[in-house]
């Protein structure tokens, strides 16, 4: 597996951190990375980019948006591709020479107008998805030639560029809180891949986050996923690492800060954690 989506319908449980720093983590160990930011907030983007490269890259209308466009062109190929990828990612050192971005849009949303445009030139809605699915696949040709894992940092609803990835990523990453509301939107989020017959993508294990040793909820849901009592069973293998409530984390994402490494940019100890949680995901997909 090396297209990996981070999903939950449930918002506020740290998909986009996790996404991030995964990335790097991954970067660090020498792997080729891609963050492919499909969140209209553009958190992802501007977290790996820096603000002023971010908007360079709206500007220039080289963004997700403008990708899925592209795909709609007939003469559409693989070598259509690179144009929208950001080189050398991440605010550690002078970035990384094996992380790259695909930067999200505000104007993601208006996808969907193009997509409707580009409907009338087909005789039927089925012809039309056989063709975006088609294009779909070279991109999925060109990630998995070009990258050994590409993290998809995804919104918490199934919008239709989170569609279009699930029908051509291998698996997927539930980050979850361990509270009711977080694990609900998990559940919500198994039924409807279930029910929408995405056969490809498989599960490869629910992420805690955001942990809080003082909360009794959280260690009791965490302990009960352990052991797979009911419902908890339902969710696919928690990872053995969990990522506990920090301030380290939360710093590790201001604008501001230089880190020299990996290490200085997430405290020994997160960076610890991360590098268990990369392991675990390389364990679970090679």
């Amino acid at each position: 597996m090396s297209i990996v989506m981070m999903l939950n319908l449930k918002g506020g449980v740290a998909k986009t951190t996790n996404c991030v720093a995964m990335a790097e983590c991954l970067a660090d160990e020498g792997l080729r990375v891609l963050a492919l930011d499909a969140d209209h907030q553009c958190m992802a983007s501007e977290l790996l980019l820096g603000q002023d490269r971010y908007i360079t890259c709206e500007h220039r209308r080289k963004t997700l948006h403008d990708l899925l466009a592209a795909m709609l062109d007939d003469e559409f190929t693989e070598e259509n591709i690179p144009p929208f990828i950001e080189n050398q990612a991440s605010n550690i050192g002078e970035g990384y020479p094996n992380l790259d971005v695909i930067p999200c849009s505000i104007r993601i949303d208006d996808f969907q107008t193009n997509m409707a445009k580009a409907r009338r030139g087909y005789h039927t809605p089925e012809e039309f998805l056989r063709m975006f699915t088609a294009r779909g696949h070279i991109l999925q040709r060109y990630l998995n030639s070009h990258y050994d894992y590409t993290l998809v940092d995804c919104p918490p609803s199934i919008v239709l560029q989170v569609k279009q990835f699930m029908r051509i990523a291998d698996g997927f990453i539930i980050p979850c809180v361990p509270d009711r509301l977080s694990v609900r939107g998990a559940f919500w989020l198994l039924d409807r891949i279930r029910r929408s017959g995405y056969k490809r993508i498989q599960p490869i294990g629910t992420l805690w986050s955001l942990y809080r040793a003082q909360n009794a909820m959280h260690g009791r849901i965490v302990k009960a996923a352990g052991r797979g009592k009911e419902p908890f069973d339902h969710l696919p293998k928690p990872f053995k690492t969990v990522i506990p409530n920090s301030t380290a984390i939360a710093e590790s994402t201001d604008p501001n800060r230089q880190p020299a490494s990996y290490t200085a940019k997430y405290t020994s100890k997160f960076a610890h954690l991360f590098r268990d949680l990369c392991k675990e995901l390389r364990d679970r997909t090679e």
